[in-house]
């Protein structure tokens, strides 16, 4: 298999209230504008052929939060609706205008934090694989579902995610998973307003068809997308297919013509 290329992408240090975040950016700002927003333990590394995907048309922007990948740790690890303020704060910072917000997995319940808390802060936002269902909201159960998408993920997908669980450490993720737990996404989404777009792998055993049309159904505007065939992690696995997916979305979203500025 030949090794994807990944667009030149500038990385940079922001910081955001008494946390950093770690961006990397295409800094294109004639095109625009995508924020990238992993989830629970994993870094922006696996948003890298999405980006590729999506630089022909759009700014892209991969987050590292604080505490994950390459971005400085906080002394605790932060709750969903803190997680969210960051990401709003990040957006402010690289002074976006009207982004479009894409989150995976526990990413889905800090987008939504940041959209329904932030008047305006995007056109338009995207969950890929949202946790946590509300039928299966303890750890036990979501490890029992993350261990049956881990069969059914590529190899080199869980080389990535190990590799960011483990420079995460085992007792941050655990308390990151409780704050994960108590977040309710299906009551906060009821508070977004912007366009939204729920996305699921066909084949996601963490994200339920159920669960997330349950979710497309609470949200003020939104619909619901499945890519046939893809697992958990579709953003890694079938990144091409899923740009594809959204492109309607994400250019129905698009702002009116800005100005170029300085990056």
């Amino acid at each position: 298999m030949r090794a994807r290329r990944h667009p030149v992408l500038e990385r940079r240090r922001l910081d955001v209230g008494a946390c950093t975040v770690v961006v990397r950016g295409s800094f294109h700002r004639g095109l625009p504008p995508v924020v990238l927003v992993h989830g629970i333990g994993v870094s922006g590394s696996y948003f890298l052929g999405l980006a590729e995907a999506l630089a022909a048309t759009h700014d892209v922007y991969a987050l590292d939060l604080p505490g994950y990948g390459s971005a400085p740790r906080p002394d605790r690890a932060l709750s969903v609706p803190e997680l969210g303020r960051v990401v709003a704060g990040a957006v402010a910072a690289l002074g976006l205008e009207a982004p479009v917000v894409v989150g995976h997995s526990m990413g889905c319940q800090i987008v939504v934090d940041a959209v329904k808390d932030h008047a305006g802060l995007c056109s338009g936002y995207v969950l890929v694989g949202p946790t946590v269902d509300a039928t299966a909201r303890t750890l036990l159960r979501q490890a029992w579902r993350l261990l049956r998408d881990t069969l059914r993920e590529p190899p080199r997908t869980n080389a990535l995610i190990v590799r960011d669980y483990l420079r995460m450490g085992p007792l941050r993720y655990l308390r990151t998973a409780r704050h994960m737990l108590r977040d309710r996404i299906e009551e906060d989404i009821r508070g977004c307003t912007p366009p939204g777009l729920v996305v699921r792998g066909a084949r996601d055993p963490i994200a339920r068809r159920d669960w997330a049309r349950r979710l497309a159904r609470a949200a003020p505007d939104a619909r619901l997308l499945e890519i046939p065939g893809a697992p958990h992690n579709v953003q890694h696995t079938d990144p091409g297919q899923l740009a594809a997916a959204c492109a309607p979305f994400l250019a129905a979203c698009r702002p009116g013509p800005r100005p170029a500025g300085p990056s």
